[in-house]
């Protein structure tokens, strides 16, 4: 495994130059020598070559201050997965954030270049995959579509993503796993999702537009939602929102929303797999208060429940 280490702004500005990424950060009083020593983040961040222009890059950080990055370099193909916490990424004039368990696939050039910012106070575990145009030409034969794109990671890719930050493997061992790791998410990465038919508009009726929303926290209660995100999916005030959902089905938003992750969870664990591992698919940041909210919910810990099944 790689060791956890504190990561400094000289540390951050050498992987700037190895990957062609200029980083800001905050301001550092004194001299430049010291500003140089102040801590960004701590944590493990592991570079991995797989081949020829294929490069693999694994972080397990707390950010201890928030920085912000933006791409100088070029890549065929750019893969970006986020596994906990949250970045606010900018492409082309838009913003977007890209929280845990959904992945950003694109191309890097001199026209579409990528910034991001990382707020502090943060546990953040990003995977990233980088294929120049040979490597690409090897292992897909073909250019991926310029257009970029979000995408939800299934959970059993989630699973080998985890497998990869906890793996005990080493040396030709532990580069053949993310081999196969990095074919899993260019399997899943190279075809665009389909658009997801959400009715936000205020001509749709109030009725389909509350639908978009449960159907949006039924189908993907891993993502991180909010009030706010929601009210504006729907076209109405939070308030307003909060008031016709409750009347629609009989719970707000929030309360649909964790009763789902609830539900997600409790088909997991039956369905054998770990305490952390239906922590993390469920949406919780957090194991502990997985463990909590399903006490308070069922009567018993996941652990018992996990315990029990044949």
């Amino acid at each position: 495994m790689f060791p956890p280490r504190r990561h400094t702004v000289a540390d951050f500005l050498g992987y700037g130059r190895r990957y062609q990424i200029d980083y800001r950060f905050p301001v550092a009083p004194g001299q430049p020598e010291r500003a140089a020593r102040l801590p960004i983040a701590q944590g493990r961040v592991e570079e991995v070559t797989l081949t020829a222009g294929a490069e693999l890059v694994l972080s397990d950080l707390k950010v201890i201050q928030p920085y912000a990055s933006r791409s100088r370099g070029q890549a065929a193909l750019l893969i970006v997965a986020v596994l906990e916490g949250r970045v606010r990424l900018g492409l082309a004039g838009r913003e977007r954030w890209l929280t845990a368990g959904e992945a950003y696939t694109l191309c890097l050039d001199d026209r579409q270049v990528l910034g991001a910012h990382q707020p502090a106070d943060q546990r953040l575990r990003t995977l990233s995959l980088a294929l120049s145009d040979e490597a690409m030409g090897q292992w897909c034969g073909s250019l991926p579509p310029a257009a970029p794109y979000a995408w939800s990671l299934p959970n059993a890719l989630a699973l080998t993503l985890e497998q990869g930050y906890r793996s005990g493997l080493s040396g030709q061992a532990r580069r053949l796993f993310f081999q196969g790791l990095a074919l899993q998410l260019l399997a899943q990465g190279l075809t665009p999702p389909a658009p997801e038919r959400l009715p936000a508009t205020a001509t749709a009726a109030p009725a389909r537009r509350l639908e978009a929303v449960r159907r949006l926290l039924e189908e993907h209660p891993e993502r991180e939602h909010d009030l706010a995100a929601l009210a504006s999916l729907a076209a109405m005030s939070p308030s307003t929102l909060a008031r016709r959902f409750r009347a629609a089905y009989g719970c707000s938003p929030i309360d649909y929303l964790r009763r789902r992750r609830l539900a997600r969870a409790r088909e997991l664990l039956l369905g054998g797999y770990s305490v952390q591992q239906v922590a993390h698919l469920s949406g919780y940041r957090h194991a502990s208060n997985f463990i909590t909210a399903f006490r308070r919910a069922y009567g018993v810990s996941p652990g018992s429940l996990s315990s029990s099944r044949p």
